[in-house]
């Protein structure tokens, strides 16, 4: 069971998770790659250099398993870290901004940064998997949200 769903309060429903985009390897990669060329030529340079992309690989790893990006029908939650956990929840009705910025290999990759505003705080999330797939979530999720709490109008 996940972060997300083991804090639901009475009522709340998962609509969506999220994953960090496998993006995040690929500097590790690079490096290991480099590594395994080197080793051959200059064994030291080659060795230092992989035993960081192998350690740069399971600290990636496992922030890439420990964080999670979710929407409720109530609020949208972003929990990342394993020793050290933080959490960052907006109420849907409390949202105020969702901002997405996506360079050039994150619209080929289909990645890219969120930044959430909600009154003083700012927060930014990167790199996230399909983030304006994530942010229509979030959108159709707000806007449930508001229909639900809406009272009819009456006429007189």
């Amino acid at each position: 069971m996940s972060f997300i769903e083991k804090n639901l309060s009475t009522n709340e429903k998962v609509i969506k998770i999220a994953k960090l985009h496998w993006w995040i390897y690929v500097k590790s990669i690079l490096v290991l790659a480099l590594a395994l060329l080197l080793l051959k030529d200059s064994p030291g340079v080659g060795a230092f250099l992989l035993i960081c992309a192998l350690i740069g690989l399971i600290v990636t790893f496992l922030g890439r398993r420990t964080s999670e990006f979710g929407i409720t029908n109530k609020r949208v939650i972003f929990k990342t870290g394993l020793f050290s956990t933080k959490m960052v929840e907006l109420q849907l009705n409390k949202a105020e901004g969702m901002q997405i910025s996506q360079g050039f290999l994150g619209r080929i990759f289909n990645f890219g940064s969120i930044r959430i505003t909600s009154g003083s705080v700012i927060e930014n999330f990167s790199p996230i998997a399909n983030p304006f797939g994530f942010k229509k979530q979030v959108n159709d999720a707000v806007e449930t949200s508001f229909t639900t709490f809406q009272q009819p109008s009456t006429t007189i």
